[in-house]
């Protein structure tokens, strides 16, 4: 099996698997920041928006993370292909029905799904910073941004980093889902290797190896982040 797959790298298919691993990366980047956005967005309004609005939040996140992932990519691509041709023909781009469209499709379904559960991350990663000490920030004098971003944004990212790593990693794996729409990324480069070369196992190890060691290494940098923002925490908590 060894020999095998090193015979298909050596036939130009290493270099597919990389600009796949390149696409994994930009979806998961880039839809786990809208995630971010979005959670960080949900949890402040969960905690002091009107209940109204938190209900609104609530639907969105019980909706979302009762829906199959695939489904969700599902509607958002089938539900979204008739406004993208019209926007496609009108700036003259047919190439974005090719790459640009399923590229949104991708990050905005990593972004809708990571969301969803990033809310329940940062609302819990909020209620646990102390309000003594907001209280004694406005006390001194700190003004509403001094408060955020001395005490508020650093704890919170600590209290949130093991929650957010879970979601980062869920959010990985999501995005093979995302080949079925077209969009050649890890999976997808291995489905058409296997296919051209008749050698599913090898290209379906190598598809493996490469989220393996894409989760190890972003495991390693939310750890050296845990560390960063947790300097001086472990001492008060």
């Amino acid at each position: 099996m060894l020999d095998t797959i090193i015979n298909v790298l050596r036939e130009g298919w290493g270099w597919m698997f990389l600009r796949g691993a390149s696409m994994t990366l930009l979806i998961s980047v880039l839809g786990m920041f809208l995630g971010v956005v979005i959670g960080i967005s949900g949890a402040s309004l969960k905690i002091s928006a009107p209940a109204p609005v938190k209900a609104l939040v609530t639907a969105y996140t019980t909706i979302v993370r009762s829906i199959p992932e695939l489904l969700i990519i599902y509607l958002l691509f089938f539900g979204t292909t008739r406004l993208a041709i019209d926007i496609s023909d009108w700036f003259d781009q047919p190439d974005f029905m090719d790459h640009g469209f399923p590229l949104s499709v991708g990050i905005l379904a990593i972004g809708l799904i990571s969301g969803s559960y990033s809310v329940e991350v940062f609302r819990g990663a909020l209620l646990a910073i102390p309000a003594g000490q907001i209280e004694a920030a406005r006390a001194i004098g700190m003004t509403g941004w001094q408060r955020l971003r001395r005490i508020i944004l650093p704890q919170m990212f600590w209290y949130a980093l093991p929650g957010a790593n879970n979601v980062w990693q869920n959010a990985l794996k999501d995005t093979a889902l995302i080949s079925l729409v077209g969009l050649v990324e890890i999976m997808r480069a291995a489905v058409l290797g296997a296919a051209k070369t008749r050698e599913p196992m090898a290209m379906y190890l190598i598809a493996g190896a490469l989220f393996f060691l894409i989760g190890v290494l972003s495991q390693g940098l939310f750890v050296v982040a845990e560390r960063y923002y947790g300097r001086g925490m472990r001492a008060k908590s």
